[in-house]
């Protein structure tokens, strides 16, 4: 069998795109919006997920119950930007994997994983610091796919305890100390993920 082309699998790929939103439910009904996969699939989580076939300007995710539109890997579907992973650059500013790819270009991959360490992570009703898909998880069953970003937009930044013993944020951090002794020592900090 020969290999297809390039721009007939880009065609194959983004006849998805062009395909008209199936807006479903679990049970088949009519449905508002759809419900991102989450971590029991590949690109569960909203996100910008580059790969071939797909360089969205827009964050989505895989849904569940064929819900949103078609595409050769599952159903899928555009998703809400606040709710999508963001990572500390050299700067001290918070950015999405889209936003380190227009930044640093052809290195931006290698920036966001360097950046790991420093992914974003808010305060949930338990007070532990959980990253956004961390916090998803947390909430999704109570809240639904909208309720848990409007916990997520409410909730307290990640704060960790200094030598002094007392939790300050990053930007408490960045105040008291100068930016580079700041890394240090939010590195040094104790997290209250410890206990996770």
């Amino acid at each position: 069998m020969r290999a297809l082309s390039g721009s007939v699998l880009a065609a194959l790929c983004l006849a998805g795109v062009a395909a008209e939103d199936r807006m479903v439910g679990e049970h088949g009904q009519a449905v508002l919006g759809c419900v991102c996969k989450g971590g029991k699939g590949t690109h569960g989580y909203c996100g910008y997920h580059f790969h071939m076939g797909s360089q969205e300007s827009k964050p989505w995710c895989r849904t569940k119950y064929s819900c949103g539109k078609s595409g050769l890997m599952g159903s899928w579907a555009h998703c809400d930007p606040k709710g999508v992973l963001r990572r500390r650059a050299k700067d001290g500013q918070l950015y999405t994997s889209h936003e380190f790819k227009d930044f640093y270009g052809k290195e931006g991959r290698e920036q966001w994983t360097t950046a790991a360490p420093y992914t974003e992570r808010r305060l949930a009703s338990n007070q532990k610091a959980y990253t956004v898909l961390e916090f998803r998880d947390y909430y999704i069953d109570s809240r639904g796919e909208e309720g848990w970003i409007t916990a997520w937009n409410d909730a307290k930044p990640e704060a960790r305890q200094a030598n002094d013993g007392k939790w300050w944020t990053w930007d408490e951090f960045v105040k008291f100390y100068d930016k580079k002794e700041a890394w240090k020592r939010w590195d040094e900090a104790k997290s209250s993920r410890s206990e996770l």
